[in-house]
């Protein structure tokens, strides 16, 4: 018998470990074949593939070989063996974490990251218009001011930021047609990928020539005129894999002056060096183009949802860049317990962005991931440490003119910003038993927002910040074997420096006078699985110090628009339940030569309050921005001709207020669609067709909190019908 055997089956997040007497016991899993994995230091790692029936024990026997130690040899970036290491972490995460696989990314509309994260309890995402790429997201409430872009969660590609060195980044460039699954971190458990954020982290690991077609085929077509079309290509030869891609998207819009159009380019060269060495290279370029329609008063959401603030479309309103982002990957296990990884990168962007004034920036982002990991055990227990260091650069060149109908006028604005980040984190992952495992963690973060003022005739308005903040965690996970799941629990704090456009804030010059947003994080939840049903429920609590929250004021009396100010609230909490959860109906329905269909259920509930508990105006009022109820409910049946139907339901319950003097409120709404999909697998030909809002409902999904005009709403789109098809030979 061998103790302490780290146990996996493919496609199932939880994790376990073997007793004393050598034994596992998984319930509630998928009927049809499955692949086990078993690896514990000293041994060769194992696999089986068995079969699984409904309502029948599986009983299944596996022999380790002892191994020597040496050299290891390593899961090439992009495997499917590094993906299985990949759900061994998140399994071992004393968290709320979630992993979005291939198979639920392509089974959805592909547009945006509603579609692919809708189904993730406590992670809120609401596009600002349908289809388009940029949204509202918020976990646990971080990013609910923000009126553009992402705010307080990080963003990540393989691993690697896609963000400036102040924390800024956007949606345009991320293209889910090439990823090949999203790794979601909440709050304080994404120290690894920044976790001095409220919202934590979001990855998105994109195909190689591993895990993709030689030859793919996409092409998508629907109401508001949507298009979106995608050829791919990846393939292996020895230790050498590439993967190419090139996707368009264009959409008219529900809305007037709402359309927009993206062009991508995705390029992934991986080569193995050595058994223990391997070298990956990425790159993606984006070139979007939007125009903003803005938002609506009460009375336009509903009696002309359809058209867009007149003065955003007299003067052009929108967005134009080209973004340029490489990357590089080194892993290198230096012997059998311990690896490094090096991952430098290099982010280029032009950005042309009429609003009241033009925007015009050039940005220039250098970083550093790079992370050295060691399994040497402690005591003879199992342990894992982690030491890591993120340096990163920007610099910008930032300017405004007058708008003049979407065209440069004077300059208004002529300076230099600048950002440095440095953050060195620390964690330990200690088995003190077979079932218990504890973990303890740091994040040291050393941030410098800088600004040189060349535009003087209105006075020198340089300005110069520094942030030091320490953040520690610790966290248990204890494993439950009679109920099959896992029971965990952290506390954690967070930081987050204020960005660069929120200092240079619009209502005053130079700098405004804004402190850091800080906060202790804590958590306890469970997951686990049997009999078919899974779930994941979480419960925290978030006391924050100096949240930053955004005001839309007139820049004088009168003005028919609204510039965004910051400012700090002294004390704010946020606290909820979040709950997730899965059955797999067991038996067949009907059956097509010895096969069965399937049925799988999955729900996602929020529950959310965000308030402000110490407040020169509004101490005692919610927070806007969010619903304290969302609820997220999904059926998808699969028949084995290759037909299936997947129904979803949207459910707001109740209204929210839109404003920090609670005056004003946002209707609750309720939303169903369907997607059906035919495969031909022998043909390598998948159809579909997906219909949203089908009761063609009239609601306002995002919002724009505290505008000085009332203009709150971003109506959400009308009834919506997608077709398509996916050809994979």
């Amino acid at each position: 018998a061998v103790p302490g055997v780290m146990v996996s089956i493919e496609g199932v997040v939880v994790n376990m470990q073997t007793g004393p007497d050598g034994s596992f016991r998984f319930s509630g899993l998928r009927p049809g074949k499955s692949r086990i994995l078993v690896r514990k230091l000293g041994f060769a790692p194992t696999e089986e593939r068995v079969t699984i029936v409904a309502g029948t024990e599986t009983w299944v026997m596996l022999v380790l070989r002892p191994r020597a130690t040496q050299l290891a040899e390593l899961s090439v970036i992009g495997t499917r063996g590094d993906l299985d290491e990949r759900r061994d972490r998140l399994a071992e995460v004393p968290g709320a974490v979630a992993l979005v696989e291939s198979e639920d990314i392509e089974r959805s509309r592909q547009a945006n990251l509603k579609d692919a994260l809708g189904l993730i309890p406590g992670v809120y995402v609401q596009p600002r218009f349908g289809a388009a790429d940029e949204s509202q997201i918020s976990i646990r409430g971080s990013g609910l001011r923000s009126n553009f872009h992402a705010r307080g969660t990080n963003l990540l590609v393989n691993g690697m930021p896609y963000r400036n060195a102040d924390g800024f980044t956007d949606f345009e460039s991320l293209d889910l047609l090439t990823t090949e699954a999203i790794e979601v971190y909440k709050g304080g458990n994404a120290l690894r990928y920044g976790g001095s954020t409220l919202g934590g982290a979001i990855n998105l690991e994109t195909k190689t020539g591993y895990t993709a077609r030689p030859l793919a085929i996409v092409s998508e077509g629907g109401s508001h005129g949507l298009f979106k079309g995608q050829l791919s290509s990846g393939m292996t030869r020895g230790g050498f894999d590439y993967y190419a891609s090139y996707s368009r998207t264009s959409l008219d819009g529900f809305r007037d002056w709402s359309n927009h159009a993206r062009d991508r380019v995705n390029a992934h060269v991986g080569v193995v060096l050595s058994p223990s060495t391997d070298l990956r290279t990425f790159y993606f370029y984006a070139d979007a183009k939007e125009r903003l329609p803005g938002s609506l008063t009460r009375g336009e959401l509903y009696s002309s949802p359809e058209t867009a603030d007149p003065g955003n479309a007299s003067q052009h309103w929108g967005r134009q860049y080209d973004l340029h982002h490489l990357g590089v990957q080194l892993r290198s296990r230096l012997d059998e317990r311990s690896s490094i990884e090096i991952s430098p990168y290099v982010q280029y962007r032009d950005i042309d962005h009429p609003i009241f004034q033009v925007i015009a920036q050039i940005s220039r982002a250098y970083g550093l991931d790079a992370r050295y990991e060691t399994t040497v055990p402690i005591a003879g227990r199992r342990n894992r440490f982690t030491l890591g260091v993120q340096p990163a650069w920007l610099n910008m060149a930032n300017r405004q003119y007058l708008n003049v109908a979407g065209k440069h006028g004077a300059l208004a604005k002529d300076q230099d910003d600048r950002a440095v980040s440095l953050a060195v984190y620390a964690e330990n992952v200690l088995s003190v038993t077979p079932r218990f495992t504890a973990v303890v963690g740091a994040r040291l973060d050393h941030s410098i927002r800088r600004s040189a003022d060349f535009f003087l005739s209105n006075g020198d308005q340089s300005d110069h910040r520094e942030y030091n903040p320490l953040l520690p965690k610790v966290g248990f996970l204890y494993s439950v074997p009679s109920a099959d799941g896992q029971v965990y629990g952290n506390a954690s704090r967070s930081y987050e420096p204020p960005l660069l456009l929120e200092l240079n804030s619009l209502s005053v010059p130079g700098f405004i006078d804004l402190q850091g947003q800080s906060g202790w994080q804590f958590e306890l939840g469970m997951r686990g699985a049997r009999g078919g049903l899974a779930w994941d429920v979480a419960a925290y609590d978030i006391e924050l110090e100096n949240e930053i929250l955004n005001l839309n004021i007139q820049p004088f009396a009168g003005a028919p628009f609204t510039v965004p100010t910051y400012r700090n609230a002294p004390r704010t909490r946020h606290y909820g339940v979040e709950a997730g959860v899965g059955y797999r109906v067991a038996g067949n329905i009907l059956t097509r030569a010895g096969e069965g269909d399937r049925l799988r259920l999955r729900l996602a509930y929020t529950f959310a309050r965000y308030r402000f508990v110490e407040d020169s105006s509004f101490a005692g009022n919610e927070i806007p921005g969010a619903p304290r109820h969302h609820v997220v409910a999904q059926a998808s049946y699969t028949h084995p001709s290759g037909l299936s139907l997947t129904p979803s339901l949207e459910w707001v319950p109740a209204s929210y207020f839109v404003n920090s003097a609670n005056a004003d409120r946002n209707l609750g709404w309720a939303t169903v669609g369907l997607r059906a999909e035919w495969e031909w697998p022998n043909a390598g030909l998948t159809m579909f067709a997906a219909a949203q809002n089908l009761t063609d409902h009239l609601y306002s999904g995002s919002v724009q909190v505290d505008n000085a005009t009332g203009r709150y709403y971003e109506p959400a789109d009308r009834r919506s019908v997608y077709a398509g098809f996916r050809y994979e030979p």
